[in-house]
């Protein structure tokens, strides 16, 4: 009931500034073209920004400077645990990013604005010819040094039980960066799932991401993507495991009750997703 409270009072605070930028945002979603694209991702993420500090977000990263050094943009492949993990991904990445999304999220509040003003690549699961058209603007676009990094979660769905291993990868994804000739930048998170759980009352909320090496063109070559998204995600496992170890030890320094450590633990598991 706690938490209920907490959102009420996050919407009452948050919704006249959410509610006010989705007019702001109306010219630029109509034609983003018109704007540069680092313009309207500083606009997104400065309002996510402010959202997310009433949620006491708390980032741990590792390896930052990898994207955001990098002199050309890359395929960026995640797993994916909540809606909330691009939110995240946007909060974290001052250099600018776009993403992957399925079609069916354009329609949604708020979310769809975003997409459109990240010009982010929909994809229509039910149109295999429109999937491959997809594929072919984001290596399209990879070549393009100019361009923004593309965030693709690569499971092609949320996994709800975080307790468990990444969900198959779909190699196909990785055929954008064969035919862009770019690197590869697998992206391991851990902890979105827990932030907007109604039985989760931690002061602040662990965001766990590691950007790992990235994989070039002359390291993937010669390898089936089916051989490559093996090993990727073999490592992205190895790294989730690491996490979940660094998330129960923050639990365990939080200074909350022990009953709800260990509620914590028990959402951590997955009893309740």
């Amino acid at each position: 009931m706690r938490k209920f409270f907490i959102y009420l009072k996050i919407v009452f605070m948050c919704g006249p500034a959410i509610i006010f930028n989705f007019f702001r945002y109306l010219k630029y979603t109509r034609h983003p073209e018109k704007y540069p694209f680092e313009k309207r991702y500083g606009m997104v993420r400065k309002e996510i920004l402010f959202v997310l500090r009433r949620f006491h977000i708390d980032y741990k990263e590792e390896g930052y400077d990898i994207l955001k050094n990098a002199k050309k943009p890359a395929l960026c492949i995640s797993n994916h645990y909540s809606f909330m993990d691009p939110v995240m991904l946007i909060a974290a990445n001052e250099r600018p990013i776009t993403f992957l999304s399925k079609k069916e999220n354009l329609k949604m509040p708020f979310v769809g604005q975003i997409l459109k003003m990240l010009q982010a690549f929909t994809i229509d699961r039910k149109n295999v010819l429109s999937q491959v058209r997809t594929l072919q603007q984001i290596a399209e676009h990879l070549k393009d040094e100019t361009k923004p990094h593309v965030f693709i979660f690569i499971e092609g769905t949320r996994n709800k039980k975080p307790e468990g291993e990444l969900l198959e990868f779909h190699p196909g994804t990785l055929k954008i960066a064969y035919k862009a000739n770019c690197n590869i930048v697998p992206v391991t998170t851990y902890g979105t799932f827990r932030v907007l759980k109604l039985n989760s009352y931690l002061k602040k909320y662990p965001f766990l991401w590691k950007i790992h090496e990235p994989i070039t063109p002359e390291q993937f070559s010669g390898k089936t993507t089916i051989d490559l998204a093996k090993e990727i995600r073999d490592e992205m496992n190895e790294q989730v495991n690491h996490f979940r170890i660094i998330d129960k030890e923050y639990i365990y320094n939080e200074k909350v009750s022990l009953k709800r450590k260990a509620l914590e633990t028990v959402v951590d598991l997955g009893v309740n997703s």
